[in-house]
């Protein structure tokens, strides 16, 4: 593995897809458990929307504990091969078998089934979290360079949409597999076998073409020793708040907006499950799509503008569209999918802008470290478990809002719209005061390779970002 590689050269569109495929990885068993997790426990399996919603909640809890737990082993792991690939390649087929368990009702009876339910998500968590630490970080570490990075989250939030446009063929597998083994609930098992038989041949291409781009641990490298103590430091630095606020408050509104989508469908819109596919079906295009626009927003404007405009453009279309102009039963499905097109772009960005905002906020903790230590590992994991924590709160909220609706086909528009809608709203304010440009990143860099080359540098011209 080559440690002298120019970290802001451009990199190869093939390594660059083969990065990206880590967005499908972790996200197609989520995309899944976030659309239909709640309604499998609810409408398959039997349980109560308020319980169902309280086991994913503290599975995401789970997950937001493990995050910084696992960046920093990654970040002090002692593997001649690296420290992220070889995490990525041992949880490979966990994963795959984790995943199709998430969706697998064995009818043990209502406690032993609880009980199972509860063991299986904290298993997926924790086996996500290894594999989405693992690749974030490597992410962070292939290059420096501001433009690079953003292409970077791009290629993988392109994979990373994906899963919302093969989610929409959900149900449709779920009844095909069902039929053809005359039981409904191993639909749902054999439709998450197909999806992780995609997802594993994906993992093994991340693997092979990612290798020699992820900085290997230094030759008497000082061990980072993990800390909630260390964690809390960071929040010292201005982008890292401002990342982890928009993103964790966007990922609460985001995990509503998709559990709540297959009731809003289905309960106000009255849609059958063919018209639910291909709603989804467009919301996923739109998405992959629009991703392109955002990483043109990026790189021509800054990532702070892009989160604006694609927040903005998704909350007031939300506000608008489902709050007052598409009613009940109306099956006004072109009004519906004109909608979904116009939400795609900020679907787009939930992910994407944070996940190139977050590399730039760890060069700037590098430079504050008076030893210059990077530690991508634990921004990461510190970044994931603010959004698994938020995550975890608007599933709890959501399974209680939906039990307290008791079927008001109204209740889930006014979600679906109002709260959803108003929350990235909020989130466009916040991000304005996120500090970091391409002109101050660029300026960060040079520090730290002044600093590396013996220069005194002057902390003080750096204020605005701590």
């Amino acid at each position: 593995m080559s440690t002298k590689r120019d970290l802001n050269a451009k990199i190869p569109a093939k390594v660059k897809f083969g990065y990206g495929t880590s967005g499908f990885c972790s996200f197609m068993t989520w995309t899944v458990f976030s659309y239909y997790g709640l309604y499998f426990m609810t409408e398959v399996v039997g349980m109560s929307a308020a319980f169902a919603g309280m086991l994913i909640s503290l599975g995401t809890l789970w997950d937001a504990i493990t995050d910084p737990i696992v960046g920093s082993i990654s970040d002090n792991l002692k593997n001649p091969k690296g420290r992220r690939r070889p995490l990525i390649k041992m949880i490979a087929l966990p994963f795959v078998i984790i995943s199709c368990l998430l969706f697998t009702n064995f009818h043990l009876g209502e406690t032993a089934t609880k009980v199972y339910f509860l063991l299986v998500i904290l298993l997926y968590y924790t086996a996500q979290t290894v594999l989405d630490i693992s690749a974030s970080s490597l992410g962070s570490e292939m290059s420096n360079n501001y433009d690079e990075r953003a292409s970077l989250a791009t290629w993988k939030n392109y994979f990373g949409l994906l899963p919302t446009v093969v989610v929409s063929s959900c149900l449709m597998m779920v009844e095909f597999w069902g039929n053809k083994f005359s039981n409904p609930d191993f639909g749902w098992t054999a439709t998450l076998i197909c999806y992780m038989i995609v997802v594993f041949v994906l993992i093994v291409i991340l693997y092979i073409t990612t290798e020699g781009y992820e900085r290997p641990r230094a030759e008497g490298e000082e061990e980072t020793k993990f800390s909630y103590r260390a964690v809390i430091n960071l929040f010292r630095n201005k982008g890292t708040r401002i990342v982890m606020l928009i993103f964790g408050i966007s990922i609460f509104a985001n995990t509503i907006n998709y559990s709540v989508q297959v009731y809003y469908y289905t309960e106000y819109m009255g849609m059958t499950s063919d018209q639910v596919a291909l709603a989804t079906f467009v919301f996923g295009v739109a998405s992959v799509a629009c991703a392109y626009i955002v990483e043109q927003l990026m790189i021509k404007f800054d990532k702070k503008m892009s989160w604006v405009v694609s927040m903005g453009l998704e909350a007031l279309v939300l506000i608008l569209a489902i709050g007052f102009f598409i009613k009940a039963g109306s099956h006004s499905m072109v009004a519906l999918f004109v909608t979904m097109l116009l939400m795609g772009l900020g679907n787009a960005a939930v992910y994407q802008v944070p996940w190139a905002m977050i590399p730039d906020c760890v060069d700037v903790d590098q430079l504050a470290d008076p030893d210059g230590k990077r530690n991508d590992g634990i921004v990461f994991g510190a970044v994931a478990f603010v959004q698994k924590a938020c995550g975890a709160v608007g599933a709890l909220v959501l399974g209680i809002l939906i039990t307290m609706a008791d079927g008001d086909a109204n209740a889930y528009k006014y979600i679906f719209a109002f709260l959803v809608g108003g929350i990235y709203l909020i989130t466009c304010f916040i991000v304005k005061f996120y500090p970091i440009s391409k002109d101050r990143h660029d300026a960060v860099i040079k520090a730290i390779e002044d600093r590396d080359n013996g220069k005194k540098v002057e902390m003080s011209a750096f204020k605005d970002l701590f």
